[in-house]
């Protein structure tokens, strides 16, 4: 059954004990079970918006696209201002009105409080069994309320009882009820408020995101980790430093630790890993150029090589025309980076440089020194 399916199931358990128990109320005169008539009503409600949240809280578009998550926190919040309402009318009617359930509809109410009791503890049971199926706090937060119900409904019971043996005591029932709710909505309120203002997640999830990501040896410091939390799912934001200069392994890497995330922790819906060279590493830039010393559009175009490293400059003109040799004259000298328009077009050669961990870096851009620009920027921090 899916999450949105328990929200209709919680409605229409709502909707039942609504009738019986305004009709129970009405009959034995009783304020606490007329009061839990409107909190069902108010549930009711409730199981509305949940179910509107749950069926479009995942969707994506363009111009949503981290989803509409956010919409069940939305819904859980609405649920707790229906259990405010709620608990207002109750004390409102306790403090105000005279009570006194009658001796006539005694038995229908007492077996009314009797089904909303156990309906609501087994509705509230498989609705949080279903909320951490899910990772849904709108079924979670629903689930609490039902279990309000439940609560309530005891306490009715107990007001029943008291009035059996003679003693009127529904007033005090019905205010107890009352305040449990008021407990209960705050306690969501405050949740959700936390979520709606992209609370970071809790400590817990922070250490096991950073235990997993410090695992990978090539990590050498966590600049930045933020995680928040939407709809019951994460959202990381994650910028490392990694040794070496190995740019095509670092990729690799990034992408692996992704993947490690994602498995280990389940509610993780997106991680966006930032990664930079470790301080004191800097990339040695070979750059391929034509006969006009312009950037090379291809790998049999290329004529001389420009090398960049930590400030100086150096180039060796006349390289051989073969893509092979060429691959090789990069390798001897132990270049991180190398420009070019495009790869090389011989598995040979492709091969010599992947094996050498030489990152490729694709451009139109004719001007070395632009290409350096951009280089620098994005691996250096150098404007």
């Amino acid at each position: 059954m899916k999450k949105e399916h328990w929200a209709l199931l919680s409605l229409s358990v709502n909707l039942v004990q609504t009738f019986l128990k305004l009709i129970g109320g009405i009959l034995s005169g009783s304020l606490s079970l007329i009061g839990e008539a409107i909190h069902s009503l108010s549930d009711s409600f409730a199981s509305i918006v949940a179910y509107l949240t749950l069926k479009f809280s995942s969707k994506k578009t363009a111009r949503f696209p981290y989803g509409l998550y956010k919409l069940e926190n939305v819904g859980s919040f609405i649920i707790g201002v229906f259990l405010l309402l709620a608990a207002y009318e109750i004390i409102k009617r306790a403090l105000t009105e005279k009570l006194s359930i009658k001796e006539e509809g005694w038995f229908f109410g007492m077996g009314v409080v009797v089904f909303s009791l156990f309906s609501s503890l087994i509705l509230s049971f498989l609705e949080r069994r279903a909320a951490k199926k899910y990772n849904s706090p709108t079924l979670l937060a629903d689930s609490y309320h039902t279990l309000t119900d439940a609560l309530g409904s005891s306490l009715v019971l107990m007001s029943f009882l008291s009035a059996y043996v003679g003693y009127q005591l529904d007033r005090y029932f019905a205010l107890a009820v009352g305040l449990l709710i008021v407990w209960t909505a705050v306690g969501i309120l405050k949740k959700e408020m936390n979520v709606l203002l992209d609370v970071s997640a809790d400590e817990e999830t922070l250490q096991k995101i950073r235990e997993i990501i410090l695992s990978f040896e090539d990590v050498v410091e966590i600049k930045n980790l933020f995680v928040r939390s939407s709809g019951g799912r994460l959202f990381a934001d994650i910028t490392i430093t990694l040794s070496g200069m190995n740019f095509e392994r670092m990729h690799s890497l990034v992408d692996e630790l992704e993947n490690r995330l994602k498995e280990e922790i389940n509610e993780l819906e997106m991680v966006f890993i930032h990664y930079e060279p470790a301080e004191g590493c800097t990339p040695k830039i070979g750059i391929l150029l034509n006969s006009e010393k312009e950037v090379s559009s291809k790998f049999d175009e290329t004529r001389h090589l420009l090398i960049f490293c930590n400030g100086n400059s150096s180039f060796i003109k006349n390289l051989p025309e073969d893509e092979l040799e060429i691959s090789k004259e990069v390798v001897k000298h132990n270049i991180n980076i190398l420009v070019s328009g495009h790869h090389p077009e011989g598995q040979d050669a492709k091969l010599v440089l992947s094996k050498a961990g030489v990152f490729v870096w694709e451009t139109e851009e004719k001007n070395p020194y632009k290409v350096l620009s951009q280089i620098f920027s994005n691996f250096c921090k150098i404007a």
